[in-house]
């Protein structure tokens, strides 16, 4: 008999748990994103292509499922607030579109990226509310770190490391003859090269930086300054490792860090700058580990034809932009199509 009562219960459990998510905006939310993904499939392609051939990109396959995971961590805080699709999310649909628009016109596929993963918080904030888009702030926020963005930084970077490590070399009293990027010591001549610029550096410490930043701290000041040490700290270290790359081949007689070994060295480097980094950061942990999200005055949710009417402008916003820039390339091409003028006068030219 109490079995029977208990699998009774446990059956309306599910049956009431089933109901509120259709109720909910995850399932619009989740259709959203689908179309999102098909309409704008070649961006999402163009970057998991970069993510796959570029070393310095490749932990873009990370960022979606470490951004999934910090949402799904915090979901029974955010059961705390209620959904309440927002109209307000739809603008800032079309502000996004619109760039990638004028960045697909002009060719610039990075902004394009970044457009499209813009979209996605606010997707969120119309399916789902402003104040459950902000509680979720950070983890939609980190979803740009997807974006293969940076290699703009690459040629000041190469001469800041020549720079910092000719002017260590000399203060180590190793006379160096340089010439740009090429610098010779007595034991032989080096050149700082695209891989040794640190932009790689650089951009897994912001990444991990604010990652580490999230998870540790709660206070907005802690989280900067902290953020601000993981972009600075890989600057000075890579200048430091190439440093030590240099003095390590002149003193071995340019047998050791001239090969694979510099890349090990420096990859050994950066994990040790990196612990450090961290064991730094800790001191100043905060002392709550989870950070609680303000439970707000529960309000009845929109109705369903309120969230049906919003996932049809926001569908129709997804398509517009990519019809958009077709249509204006198409007559681009028609344009451009020249023809000669006929002459019966006209005759070869000859050209010896």
């Amino acid at each position: 008999m109490n079995t029977d009562l208990s699998m009774d219960e446990t059956a309306q459990v599910r049956q009431k748990h089933w109901a509120e998510i259709r109720r909910s905006p995850l399932l619009l939310l989740l259709v959203l994103f689908v179309i999102q993904g098909l309409v704008y499939a070649g961006t999402y392609w163009s970057m998991i292509q970069i993510w796959w051939r570029s070393e310095t990109f490749a932990h873009g396959f990370l960022i979606f499922p470490i951004s999934v995971y910090l949402i799904w961590s915090r979901r029974h805080q955010l059961r705390k607030i209620s959904d309440q699709p927002d109209y307000r999310g739809l603008p800032f649909i079309a502000l996004c579109g619109f760039i990638w628009l004028l960045a697909r016109l002009a060719d610039v596929l990075v902004i394009q990226q970044f457009a499209v993963i813009a979209m996605i918080p606010a997707l969120v904030w119309t399916a789902c509310g402003w104040r459950k888009a902000w509680a979720m702030a950070f983890p939609l926020s980190f979803l740009l770190f997807a974006v293969p963005a940076g290699e703009f930084l690459v040629p000041s970077m190469m001469t800041f490391t020549a720079d910092f490590t000719v002017g260590a070399v000399r203060l180590t009293g190793i006379p160096v003859f340089r010439e740009g990027l090429f610098f010779t010591l007595p034991s032989g001549s080096w050149s700082v090269v695209e891989a040794c610029s640190g932009v790689r550096y650089i951009i897994a410490s912001l990444t991990l930086g604010c990652l580490y930043a999230y998870l540790t701290y709660h206070s907005y000041w802690r989280r900067l300054v902290f953020i601000l040490f993981a972009l600075i700290t890989p600057v000075i270290a890579n200048g430091i490792r190439a440093y030590i790359i240099v003095i390590l081949g002149h003193l071995s007689g340019m047998k050791l860090a001239v090969g694979v070994d510099h890349l090990i060295y420096g990859w050994i480097w950066f994990g040790v700058v990196m612990f450090i980094l961290f064991w730094v950061g800790s001191f100043w942990r905060d002392e709550k580990s989870v950070q609680e999200i303000p439970e707000f005055k529960k309000t009845n949710s929109a109705n369903s034809q309120t969230s049906l009417m919003l996932g049809l402008m926001a569908m129709s916003s997804f398509f517009i932009w990519p019809l958009w820039a077709s249509n204006i390339e198409k007559n681009n091409i028609e344009s451009f199509t020249i023809s000669a003028p006929q002459s019966d006068n006209w005759f070869p030219a000859d050209l010896w």
